[in-house]
Parts: C-alpha cells; sequence; structure tokens
C-alpha cells in the first residue's frame, strides 16, 4: 500500500520520499515512480521505523535535504507471531507500529507546521475494535505471549493494540494542532488487504489467511490498490482540513469505536509515548 500511495502522490505532481527497511523494496518502488512519472520525482531512504536512533537520522535527513514537507505517511506495520524486541528494547509491534510514527511525527513536526497546509495520514485497522484495548500493566506486550516464544493469538493482540494506539494519537494530535494548518487522519484500509504484513504468520493461521487473500485478491476485494484508496484521499483530496481527527474507511468519515473515545487511555498513551520516545 505505500507503493500504491507513492505512487499515486508523485502522479499527483508530488515530490516523494520513500521510507523502508528493506533497501531493495524502497530502491525499487523508487526507480518505478521515477520511470512512470518521467521525472526524479522519488528519492529514497533507508529506515528501521522500530530503532528510534534510525528514526532520528530519518528526520534529520529529511530536514536538510527538503525545504517543505507537506503530507506524512505513516505506513509502517507488521503482524509477527514471534514475541521479538526492538533495538531499544520495545515489542516489535508496539515500536514498528506506533512508537517509531510518534517519533518521527513529533520531530518533523515543524517542518510540517511551517509547510501548513500540511497533512498526517496514520494507517490504521478496523482490527483496533478488536480486542480489550490497551493494558498500561503490560504496554510492553510480554504477558499476552504467557512466556511462549511464538503465539498468533498474541500477535494479533499486539497489532490489535497497535492500531488502537494509532488512533489514539491521530486524535490527540488533532487537539493539539487545531489552529496550526496541520491536519491528522486515521484510516482503515479494509479488511485483509493482501500485502506481505502476514507473510510471518504460522500453522492453520497461515493456511486459512492464504485462501482468504487468494479468493480476495481474485475477486478484486482486496488489493493494495484497494486499501491504499482512503489513505490517498486523505492526504490529497481538497477540503478535508476541517476534519481533522476522525476516523476513515472507504473514503468516507465514519464514526469512532468505543475504545476510541476512551479519552483517559488517549491522555495515558500520549505521556507514556513522550516517555519513551523523547523525555
Amino acid at each position: 500500500m505505500g507503493r500504491v500511495t507513492a505512487m499515486a502522490l508523485a502522479s499527483m505532481g508530488a515530490q516523494v520520499i520513500v521510507v523502508d527497511w528493506e533497501g531493495e523494496e524502497g530502491t525499487r518502488t523508487r526507480d518505478l515512480i521515477n520511470a512512470a512519472s518521467g521525472r526524479d520525482a522519488a528519492e529514497f531512504r533507508y529506515c528501521d521505523i522500530s530503532s528510534l536512533d534510525d528514526v532520528r537520522r530519518l528526520a534529520a535527513e529529511v530536514q536538510t535535504a527538503w525545504p517543505a514537507l507537506h503530507v506524512l505517511v505513516n505506513n509502517a506495520g507488521i503482524t509477527d507471531p514471534v514475541r521479538r524486541l526492538s533495538v531499544d528494547g520495545w515489542e516489535m509491534h508496539l515500536a514498528t507500529c506506533h512508537l517509531g510514527h510518534f517519533l518521527l511525527t513529533q520531530l518533523l513536526l515543524d517542518m510540517l507546521e511551517r509547510s501548513a497546509p500540511a497533512r498526517i495520514v496514520n494507517i490504521s485497522s478496523d482490527a483496533h475494535k478488536a480486542g480489550k484495548g490497551l493494558d498500561f500493566d503490560d504496554i510492553n506486550n510480554e504477558k499476552i505471549w504467557g512466556g511462549r516464544r511464538v503465539s498468533n493469538n498474541a500477535a494479533f493482540v499486539a497489532y490489535h493494540r497497535a492500531k488502537l494506539c494509532n488512533v489514539y494519537f491521530t486524535l490527540e494530535m488533532a487537539e493539539r494542532l487545531d489552529g496550526t494548518g496541520v491536519s491528522t487522519y486515521a484510516v482503515s484500509p479494509g479488511y485483509f488487504v493482501n500485502t506481505t504484513i502476514y507473510r510471518n504468520i504460522s500453522g492453520l493461521f497461515r493456511i486459512g489467511a492464504g485462501v482468504v487473500f487468494g479468493v480476495g485478491t481474485l475477486l478484486g476485494l482486496n488489493t493494495p490498490e484497494k486499501g491504499a484508496r482512503t489513505q490517498i484521499y486523505c492526504a490529497a483530496d481538497r477540503g478535508l482540513e476541517t476534519l481533522s481527527g476522525r476516523y476513515w474507511s472507504g473514503c468516507r468519515d465514519v464514526p469512532l469505536s468505543a475504545l476510541a473515545r476512551d479519552a483517559d487511555a488517549r491522555a495515558r498513551l500520549w505521556a507514556f509515548s513522550v516517555e519513551a520516545t523523547i523525555a
């Protein structure tokens, strides 16, 4: 979906910074964009978004190399049944899907405000609704693995929590950015989008996913192109500036879930995220 989004924005005339932790994929995307646009529309920057030092380096490079930033799309995500820790000691779903995006956004915020009107698009998921919410006594997702090294169920809970973090972050940012000219949106790409995010799942989950993804793709229901439509819409469509802090699906502003409306949890997450990445 990131590749589809970058190519779409470049086709609209944007200068695009492609960011990926897989250098070969990132440079291939850059080359595809430049070939399709007939100009140097894209540059590639390596970043492992789960590494806070890598995020700091990326932000410094962007601030040095470009005079303005009008759209930031926070698109990175994982689903991994193996419990892994980032180089900073955070569980990888939390580190990749939330903390890296949180830090990158904070570091680029001055640039976005100077470039206003500007937008921040956070890719969440309806999976944010499919669980009990954040457990601040287990914010690093240790208890849900229960001492096991591999658990598909734990991976889904960690993913659910991370996607809920994306929504909380969006809502909190919208309030803090009121009046700055920077808008922010949380986006659901739809269900079972056929990308590589599920490549690490195992066992019966993998077999089931293969069937769902395969059938969905044959019917054109869950392609990356379809999944990326709403984030492209939120990044580029005119007239959305007054709709900051909303949750979007199918290119429509949809009601917030009960979990997303928990203002106390949102405030606690913000305080934790600042302490984990900046303080």
